[in-house]
């Protein structure tokens, strides 16, 4: 059910999110992957070490989406029992 005005740009839905943040976190982890199999191989690169450490980061900020998600999909939940 669509409750938005005509013409309304659409929100997400709480799938989508869910999904979005999966994806982040899969990209994230196979960055941070790679990034370590570099360092272990003894690429000390200074552009290695800072994926492995943007990898790190978006991996985090992809956890809360997730959560917020899945706090959101709970509150609806609860608003419909």
């Amino acid at each position: 059910m669509d409750i938005s005005a005509p013409g309304a740009p659409r929100m997400p839905s709480l799938p989508d999110a869910q999904a979005s943040a999966l994806a982040g976190l899969q990209g994230a982890q196979s960055r941070a992957d790679e990034a370590g199999a570099q360092l272990a191989a003894g690429n000390l690169d200074p552009a290695v070490v800072v994926s492995l450490s943007s990898a790190q980061t978006d991996f985090a900020a992809n956890v809360k989406v997730m959560q917020a998600a899945q706090e959101n999909t709970k509150r609806v939940l609860d608003m419909l029992v």
